[in-house]
């Protein structure tokens, strides 16, 4: 795994536990423990922001990593040069900005709800904008540019891959990490976009109370889908990658052995 990969794969792991960090101080709702009334719109200001920058920035650095690796594996000079730690580092820097920028308005557009601390849209027109923001920088754009780029790098793998037979294994086995990574990013995050749209669109019809009912239930689903997508990362590079499971076991085993010295270290001093 090249380095420039690394710093981008990382990164969108930090981030991942953005929205999950902001759900866990949301359930302190869930025990009648309200914010005070005149820090209820700051609190969901910053729980809406935090909770939709950090799943937006995860799946825009996973497609930094697919173009990183796509570059990585070219056949020509220019395109690899591409494939540099200074040039992963400005990716980031660029992708942090961007997505920092397309949801500030967030701040401008939500505020707290005295009804269980439930944030709001000031205005249909920020519901709406926010919805299609939704489902064009976060279910629709990262996945296909990942699907793009996870098949230019197969193409690459398959053509260059006799010519550096070294490093052709490491390169597969981190592609279809990848590929694993962008079709559990697509079936996951497609439903909530999906959702939000659907609520806009029926917004005026009249509906029963079983369909609220259903619909509320498939808003929360839909809701834990995409939360899962920040989770199961682990999970799916420790069953479909081997290069991370022996890091894994490296660094678990380096831990053990580390722990075993320390106190052996402590007893001879001791002695001495």
């Amino acid at each position: 795994m090249s380095a420039q990969t690394e710093i981008q794969i990382v990164q969108g792991q930090l981030l991942r536990y953005m929205p999950l960090t902001t759900i866990v101080i949301g359930t302190i709702g869930t025990f009648n423990i309200q914010p005070p009334e005149s820090q209820l719109d700051l609190y969901c200001k910053i729980k809406t922001f935090l909770t939709y920058i950090g799943l937006a920035s995860s799946a825009w650095f996973i497609v930094g990593a697919c173009a990183d690796r796509y570059a990585s594996s070219a056949a020509t000079v220019h395109i690899r040069s591409f494939s540099q730690v200074k040039v992963a580092r400005r990716v980031v820097l660029i992708i942090s900005t961007l997505v920092f920028l397309d949801y500030f308005q967030m701040n401008f557009c939500f505020y707290g709800a005295i009804q269980a601390a439930n944030c709001s849209t000031v205005s249909r027109f920020c519901s709406v904008w926010n919805d299609y923001n939704l489902l064009i920088t976060f279910s629709l754009l990262p996945p296909i540019l990942m699907f793009i780029f996870g098949w230019l790098t197969i193409r690459n793998v398959r053509t260059t891959g006799h010519l550096r037979p070294q490093t052709s294994v490491k390169d597969r086995q981190l592609t279809t990490m990848l590929l694993i990574q962008v079709i559990s990013t697509a079936i996951l995050t497609l439903p909530i976009s999906i959702q939000k749209l659907y609520s806009e669109i029926t917004l005026n019809q009249v509906k029963s109370q079983q369909s609220k009912l259903i619909e509320s239930f498939f808003a929360t689903f839909v809701v834990l889908l995409a939360l899962m997508n920040t989770s199961t990362s682990f999970y799916l590079f420790t069953l479909t990658g081997k290069i991370f499971r022996k890091e894994l076991k490296n660094i678990i085993c380096s831990r053990q052995r580390h722990a075993t010295i320390e106190p052996t270290m402590a007893t001879t001093n001791a002695k001495k």
